[in-house]
């Protein structure tokens, strides 16, 4: 406890000391992890970026993306309002936020789910949760993809959004028809039954993505599936990504493993505390409570890094990027403190 009290000062003064990180984010999922540290450090100027950033809004309701002008946004703002006001509900301007929220997923459903199947299309990898790993794929050209990652990043969004919305006594009528839309979607067209998980859905070829992603597993987070298929999920995930030789679980796993390609693989911090909130949902204890563990302690003994190699090893700083970043030092300070949706999430079951 006394070391992982140590590690969450550690990282409060990290996020302290990026005052403008909000402002300066290098990408659309760094603004993500960085809100949920802002949580803890400065929640006042979190609404403050937060209300200046709705206010780019367009007139369809979407946000560009700051790393690609051309692409948009990833929907993970109401998820933030709805963190930053169960910290303190007393302050939270979510009335001003609102109907702004409400149209930033407006443009998702009425301009990328022209089949109205409440399957939203992402066309460019920065509007992915892995945009390094779809541009290995599609490199620098546009392309249509059902994403499990990016589909259960919405249905959490409209989650919160609908949580929000009834402690303001609105109208919830077409936010709760996108939201059960969305999971029979993923359930009837995305999920594979052998395989136990989500897969990726190239529109244009109409055939899916073979490759083994950890962000295929996030509408865990979410509570897309039901028990059994979280079930299967869980013994996927734990058969694929949970081995001894990683500090945590790896972006992605290789289709044939050799030597080379393990030293290759990356982790996610930001990932892999989704999937520690995904396993949390479904009372799988065990593993999550091993995941937080497991990531507290990589970030212990190498210090604040963007990304990490996966494979563990006793000399090497396995540290990928600059050293001292501050969205790794919001995730760590998130999960040491026990992520507020836990709370949530325990009051389902």
């Amino acid at each position: 406890m006394a070391a992982q009290s140590a590690l969450a000062q550690a990282a409060m003064e990290i996020v302290h000391s990026a005052a403008d990180a909000l402002e300066n984010s290098a990408s659309a999922m760094e603004q993500y992890a960085l809100g949920l540290g802002y949580t803890y450090s400065d929640p006042a100027g979190a609404w403050t970026w937060f209300q200046r950033e709705l206010s780019r809004q367009t007139p369809q309701g979407n946000l560009s993306n700051v790393q690609n002008p051309l692409a948009n946004t990833p929907p993970f703002h109401a998820i933030l309002a709805w963190y930053w006001w169960k910290k303190d509900p007393e302050t939270a301007p979510i009335n001003a936020c609102f109907d702004g929220l409400v149209n930033l997923h407006r443009y998702w459903y009425e301009q990328r789910d022209l089949a109205e199947l409440g399957l939203p299309a992402i066309h460019f990898a920065e509007e992915s949760l892995i945009p390094e790993f779809l541009k290995n794929v599609y490199h620098s050209t546009t392309f249509k993809v059902q994403d499990p990652a990016f589909l259960g990043l919405l249905c959490r969004a409209n989650e919160c959004l609908i949580e929000l919305g009834e402690a303001l006594g609105k109208d919830l009528t077409e936010l709760l028809q996108w939201q059960e839309l969305t999971i029979f979607g993923l359930n009837e067209d995305l999920w594979d039954a052998q395989l136990g998980v989500y897969r990726m859905m190239d529109l244009d070829s109409g055939k899916p993505l073979r490759a083994q992603w950890l962000s295929n597993y996030i509408p865990l987070w979410a509570g897309v599936p039901d028990q059994e298929q979280a079930e299967k999920m869980c013994r996927s995930l734990v058969k694929g990504f949970f081995r001894e030789n990683y500090w945590v679980l790896p972006t992605q796993i290789p289709t044939e493993s050799t030597s080379e390609t393990e030293a290759n693989e990356v982790v996610s911090p930001l990932l892999n505390r989704l999937i520690y909130a995904g396993l949390l949902r479904y009372g799988f204890n065990e593993n999550a409570n091993y995941l937080n563990k497991k990531a507290l302690q990589m970030v212990g003994s190498y210090g604040f890094y963007p990304n990490y190699k996966a494979l563990m090893h006793p000399y090497d700083n396995i540290g990928i990027g600059k050293g001292n970043a501050a969205d790794t030092a919001a995730i760590v300070l998130d999960m040491a403190n026990g992520v507020l949706e836990k709370k949530s999430f325990e009051q389902i079951w």
